[in-house]
């Protein structure tokens, strides 16, 4: 199989061209640092990694393959013609799966035990012991998508007793350590019985502003909400709004509708939250970048013998 691949920002590893043309013997291989450099190569290009913009995707009429250059691209990656096409898209799903897991149960042991509210009596030092809100081994966590990310959080939550269910469009089969598995259709049955509430979900054009405040208001009032899936499946002023009236306990929030989140959202003042900067899948995390090397490169092999390709995406369904 002709082999031409245009390697595009962003987030390119340096090497990644010598070791593509070590794993695909003959293969043809470019880096690029803008789309405008690659015009004249991708009118050849049969495989690339990264983002293609429209522009340039009509002069690649011999495309068939892109390595997107995430998990869960931006809503820009699917524009009409690339869905529409015969190019087949995949990912890097399943490399994060610990560090996003890891910091989901960071949120919920931090809320569990107080430490949100230790952390501000500390730089007071002040010395007042609060009761605990949750006791894990007795609690329910609702977990909205469970893949590789969903399932490794449900891993998790039962280590320390909690009773887990999960909700997914597509999953049918009940992952490892989940006690129950529900479609999407019952997550306002589910809503209502959980102490914890994790997004996981991709944003799709069914996710997004999923989570607005009608569904906030079926939440208990001692439950938390966290998000480490996308930030468009939350309404923010809508969470806000339900943070203030107290309908729930407090968020754990790594991502956002407006990122970075701006300095006038209340979401920075209220003591019933915790913010981080999109660092849950931190493309430089320990061993991330060899996991997003061996991916690309297996599926460089694959694609070079006409192999099935690994993380084939639904591009309809961005996702």
């Amino acid at each position: 199989m002709n082999f031409k691949m245009a390697l595009l920002p962003p987030d390119i590893i340096d090497g990644w061209e010598n070791q593509i043309r070590e794993a695909v013997i003959g293969a043809d291989v470019r880096t690029f640092r803008s789309p405008e450099e690659a015009g004249d190569y991708m009118e050849n290009a049969t495989c690339a990694y990264g983002f293609v913009p429209p522009e340039l995707f009509r002069r690649a009429k011999k495309l068939e393959w892109i390595q997107c250059y995430a998990a869960g691209p931006a809503p820009s990656f699917w524009y009409d013609e690339l869905v529409r096409s015969n190019v087949v898209v995949t990912n890097f799903r399943g490399i994060f799966n610990e560090h996003v897991a890891a910091h989901a149960i960071s949120f919920v042991l931090a809320f569990s035990r107080n430490l949100h509210k230790y952390g501000l009596l500390q730089f007071k030092a002040e010395w007042t012991q609060l009761p605990y809100p949750v006791y894990l081994p007795e609690s329910t966590v609702l977990i909205i998508g469970v893949g590789g990310i969903g399932s490794e959080i449900g891993r998790l939550c039962k280590a320390f007793g909690m009773k887990v269910i999960g909700v997914d469009p597509r999953v049918t089969k009940k992952p490892a350590y989940s006690d129950e598995l529900h479609s999407t259709e019952a997550l306002e049955n589910m809503l209502p019985v959980a102490d914890f509430v994790i997004i996981t979900t991709p944003e799709t054009p069914q996710t997004r502003k999923m989570i607005n405040s009608e569904r906030l208001n079926l939440m208990k009032e001692t439950s938390y909400l966290i998000n480490v899936g996308r930030g468009a499946v939350v309404v923010l002023n809508d969470l806000v709004e339900a943070l203030e009236k107290k309908q729930i306990a407090g968020a754990g929030l790594d991502v956002f509708e407006e990122e970075p989140l701006p300095p006038s959202s209340p979401l920075w003042s209220n003591p019933n939250v915790i913010i981080t900067p999109h660092v849950a899948a931190d493309q430089n995390s320990l061993h991330v970048p060899e996991r997003r090397t061996r991916l690309l490169l297996e599926n460089c092999q694959r694609f070079s013998r006409g192999e099935e390709l690994l993380n084939v995406m639904d591009k309809k369904n961005w996702y």
